[in-house]
């Protein structure tokens, strides 16, 4: 059985969907998603409803590691699948998501909270927003471990320490 990375990301937005100060970020989801979903190594992602902000892979929880005022429609959050850590890297910092990158200052707050967490799964598992919850909290307490880690301190696929490969991962 091959091995996946699920991988969860989590933004806190400075104001609900639907304030000015946000709409530059709503506005970018769009072109953000479809270059994920032509990225080398990209398999899957729960698809979020613009007007709703439901995703297709189930209900939405938030983490306990955000702010418990913070509605969920406060927060951005994304769960896919990719081939392996170095396909996301390639893809987060290069092109239309690296301009949002670029910019998550004019829309995000900062916190002591991680901003994605990755784990591996079975080829045919699709994570769903409990497990993507879970294991981003978990890195927020415990720090990167097999289950739950980030690309300063990855994991292989049999739970030991690797290194991202940056050649593969660059823009």
């Amino acid at each position: 059985m091959t091995a996946r990375i699920a991988f969860f990301t989590l933004a806190v937005l400075k104001e609900p969907v639907g304030d000015p100060v946000v709409q530059g970020f709503v506005d970018r989801i769009a072109s953000v998603y479809a270059a994920a979903d032509g990225s080398a190594g990209f398999f899957a992602r729960s698809i979020r409803n613009v007007e709703t902000w439901e995703h297709s892979w189930g209900p939405v929880l938030a983490p306990t590691c955000v702010p418990a005022e913070r509605g969920l429609n406060q927060l951005a959050m994304t769960l896919s699948v990719w081939r392996d850590l170095e396909s996301v890297a390639a893809y987060a910092y290069r092109g239309v998501h690296a301009e949002a990158l670029s910019k998550r200052g004019d829309w995000f707050e900062r916190g002591p909270w991680p901003s994605f967490v990755a784990w591996w799964i079975e080829e045919h598992h699709r994570p769903n927003w409990s497990e993507a919850v879970e294991r981003i909290d978990q890195l927020h307490t415990k720090g990167s471990t097999p289950e739950a880690f980030n690309f300063r301190q990855p994991f292989d696929s049999a739970g030991k320490p690797t290194k991202l490969n940056q050649e593969r991962a660059s823009p």
